[in-house]
């Protein structure tokens, strides 16, 4: 078979598959624009591009800038919840907010997008196990401690001589499993992964991570942790973004390289996608962002240059039906091991 038929394959897969998202940040553009006063770029732009990738299960991360910290992350989470809420409301013959399981299965028997919130990082919420606790309420499910900084519960990578989890982030953590609240280790240092692996009562899960014995990036997973995720019958989302796969040449082939690496350790049922896409407006944002910090902005445009959104993972698809990986196993890493998850934590009790 060619390489375009591989892709036509692909395509026809992605529309079959249940395709899971397990981070994207399409709430930052969401929120902007809702301070712009404009609405409906859920059902409007963003659909689109996810039904070009055949996604059908989305989770969307809120993630506060460091210009809103410290006083103003609450107010933040809160703005962009409610702008994520509205539009889900309001595009409910699209997409279907998801809390459980009996959620994300009706809206795929539905033929919608199943939204899932999730909170990147905790900055903001002062250390108080409540605020989460409300945000529970609102609907997020899935919650990482930090983001690169420091915060009252953990550090994350970007943190000089890390500690771990604080009395805090201990209470949280249990907090989260009596909740059904996935616990997402992307960000979190090393000290604070370790405390989450002992006090772990369910699967832990990194959404969008790869192999740092591939690609020597801090935010990487050490051999250690992908085993350890794996003990826990937790799946590790490979992330797309160029400087997380290859330090100077990101391609499809160098992310396959990560698949491998993590399906040679522990198995390919712990492998999904996470691809922390950053295409259209989202790139927009997110050099904006870096330049408050004096950091490079151009940092922001390296990716593979085949796959920078949703609309194009069934390239990558494509190279792994050219690589000989049956049906099965790419439904897998597609969907149905975070789905796997899913349902052990998010079916009712």
């Amino acid at each position: 078979m060619t390489h375009d038929t591989h892709v036509q394959a692909a395509l026809a897969l992605h529309q079959r598959l249940t395709v899971v998202d397990c981070h994207h940040d399409i709430g930052m553009d969401i929120a902007q624009r809702h301070l712009r006063g404009e609405h409906g770029a859920l059902t409007g732009e963003w659909s689109a591009r996810l039904a070009r990738g055949g996604v059908k299960v989305q989770v969307l991360p809120v993630f506060i800038d460091d210009i809103f910290l410290p006083g103003l992350g609450l107010r933040e989470i809160l703005r962009m919840l409610e702008a994520l809420l509205s539009e889900l409301e309001a595009g409910s013959e699209h997409f279907a907010l998801a809390t459980d399981m009996a959620g994300i299965d009706a809206a795929l028997a539905s033929g919608r997008v199943a939204g899932v919130l999730a909170l990147e990082g905790c900055d903001g919420l002062g250390g108080d196990p409540a605020l989460l606790r409300l945000l529970y309420r609102l609907g997020v499910r899935m919650v990482g401690f930090t983001w690169e900084r420091r915060n009252e519960f953990a550090d994350g990578t970007g943190v000089a001589h890390p500690g771990g989890l604080t009395a805090e982030g201990r209470t949280a953590l249990a907090e989260m499993f009596e909740h059904q609240v996935l616990c997402d280790v992307s960000h979190l240092a090393e000290p604070g992964f370790r405390d989450v692996i002992r006090l772990a009562r369910g699967p832990g899960i990194a959404s969008h991570s790869n192999a740092w014995a591939v690609c020597q990036h801090p935010r990487n997973l050490s051999d250690a942790q992908i085993r350890a995720i794996a003990g826990t019958g937790g799946v590790i989302g490979l992330n797309f973004f160029g400087l997380f796969v290859h330090a100077e040449k990101p391609t499809l082939e160098a992310l396959l390289a990560h698949l491998e690496h993590i399906a040679d350790l522990v198995g390919l049922e712990h492998v999904g996608i996470g691809p922390d896409f950053l295409e259209g407006p989202l790139r927009d944002l997110a050099k904006a962002s870096l330049a408050t910090r004096l950091a490079d902005t151009s940092l922001i445009d390296n990716w593979i240059p085949e796959c920078q959104g949703s609309d194009a993972l069934p390239h990558f698809t494509a190279l792994l039906l050219e690589k000989g990986y049956n049906e099965r196993e790419i439904a897998g890493v597609l969907g149905e091991n975070w789905m796997r998850v899913f349902r052990q934590v998010w079916t009712a009790r």
